[in-house]
């Protein structure tokens, strides 16, 4: 029987993608008004970062880049809707307390006044004092917000796992448009009316190889969800359930043929079965057999074979990296154009960076991530990151040493310690995701995964003291456990 919030939700994602794309442009303004208007109101946190997160991410060709926005300020460009969520969310925080501020919070005003530094900075290298240059500064830093907002509107580990609840189909029908677009050659927002050109719809049957990635975000954090709750003893998501999440996912950075992709999400995989799961056999064959089962059935479309063979070559072209091909066979361009580009330039100004400024700007490349970095924030900006992971890293690794065997979180902890490699690696091979700014999505992404990390944190002492490793009542717990 299926959820009665999932419905909802699903409800009101079709309502969004009729109104952005079938509606004239008064009926959808009027559409976002009021949909800013019902999360205003609604208790619903979990149903609503869903909503806008898959709104900024985007979905099966839907919700590209500037396509759901407000035209708010006259004279200036229109500001996406994921924004005005920020805004919102922000709002409502204010008006609640938290009881326990996350642990990282020193760490994190740190690193805000530094953030207010490259601001300072940027207008001191050169900022343009064009008021749309200004409005775009202002909209790379405000998402951060959610980093504020998340810990008071999402306050116990139970209030995460909605969002998770939501997540996890998501997964599946992020393979599904994966599989639709190689087999047909056109996105499902394409063959659904929406004509729109997209860079990687190819023709696979002819040998190219398709590079498309659908939902990219909520892949990664379905895919970090799915091993949290595996690794969490008091079960509330059937085991098989997380193991076709993770298999979904894994399928879809896959057919992606996305190398960085596939080796981070391996690495975090790998190293979950080593030192979380300890390659307990019914896990890991249950893993295999659902991976085997999604294989097969795919298998049995001869497109999809073909791009099973492209993407396994594209991966073999590692070999050439290896080797000291900085092109890998003339399949990557970050090493030997893209990152001298940056690097020169950043070597200028290498201990600050250049800061918000039109430099900034005018070289930053976000297929490069950490060289990018060091252009914004400097050696010392680049520093303070990288503190602040170690910091948050070790205290979760540290609290879950302090946890008794067999406690329902003392596995739980570690996910974040060998997840994280995994996505720095995807950070630093395939596309930027840490940095002093942020879009709408990758503001809830981040603020979602070091907040969550935060709350299981805290339940976890306050379970500890109190010598209780009950869960709430409500929670139907245990009834597919693995042993």
């Amino acid at each position: 029987m299926l959820d009665k919030k999932l419905i909802e939700f699903f409800l009101l994602l079709g309502a969004t993608i009729l109104a952005t794309y079938y509606l004239p442009e008064i009926a959808k303004t009027g559409f976002y008004v009021l949909l800013l208007i019902a999360y205003f109101r609604s208790k619903n946190e979990a149903a609503w970062l869903t909503l806008f997160l898959v709104i900024s991410d985007g979905f099966w060709g839907y919700f590209n880049n500037y396509e759901v926005v407000l035209s708010a300020i006259p004279g200036l460009p229109p500001i996406e809707i994921g924004h005005f969520y920020v805004a919102l969310s922000a709002i409502k925080a204010r008006r609640l307390t938290v009881a326990e501020p996350p642990f990282y919070n020193i760490f994190l005003k740190v690193l805000g006044v530094y953030l207010l530094f490259l601001i300072a900075q940027g207008y001191l290298l050169g900022l343009s004092s064009e008021l749309n240059v200004q409005f775009r500064m202002v909209k790379f830093v405000f998402p951060l917000l959610m980093l504020y907002s998340i810990p008071r509107l999402f306050q116990t580990e139970q209030d995460f796992r909605e969002c998770f609840r939501y997540f996890f189909p998501l997964a599946f029908l992020a393979l599904f448009a994966q599989v639709f677009t190689i087999t047909t050659g056109m996105t499902p927002s394409q063959f659904l009316g929406v004509h729109k050109e997209f860079w990687f719809t190819v023709d696979v049957h002819h040998g190219k190889t398709y590079r498309g990635f659908y939902s990219t975000r909520m892949v990664l954090l379905s895919f970090f969800g799915a091993l949290f709750y595996l690794a969490n003893r008091k079960r509330t998501f059937h085991p098989n359930y997380l193991f076709a999440v993770i298999a979904a996912d894994f399928m879809s950075a896959f057919l992606s043929a996305t190398r960085g992709w596939l080796l981070g999400m391996s690495f975090a995989l790998i190293f979950f079965l080593i030192f979380i799961a300890r390659f307990d056999f019914r896990r890991v064959a249950t893993t295999t057999l659902i991976l085997i089962g999604i294989i097969g059935g795919l298998l049995m479309m001869p497109v999809v074979g073909k791009q099973f063979t492209n993407a396994f070559k594209r991966l073999t072209t590692l070999e050439a990296l290896a080797g000291g091909d900085l092109t890998a066979g003339h399949t990557l361009e970050r090493l030997d154009k893209r990152s001298p580009r940056v690097m020169n330039k950043w070597s200028e100004t290498p201990f600050t960076g250049w800061g918000f400024s039109d430099t900034f700007f005018k070289y930053a490349d976000f297929h490069v991530g950490n060289q990018t970095i060091l252009l914004h924030s400097g050696i010392l900006g680049a520093i303070l990151l990288g503190m602040f992971f170690v910091y948050y890293h070790f205290t979760l690794y540290y609290q879950s040493s302090l946890l008794p065997r067999g406690h329902p979180l003392k596995g739980a902890l570690l996910v974040f310690v060998v997840f994280f490699p995994g996505w720095f690696m995807i950070h630093s091979s395939s596309g930027q995701a840490f940095s002093y700014y942020q879009d709408p999505g990758g503001g809830i992404h981040m603020g979602l995964y070091f907040c969550f990390g935060a709350a299981v944190y805290r339940l976890s002492r306050e379970q500890k003291k109190s010598g209780t490793t009950a869960p709430p009542p409500e929670v139907d717990v245990a009834e597919h456990a693995l042993p």
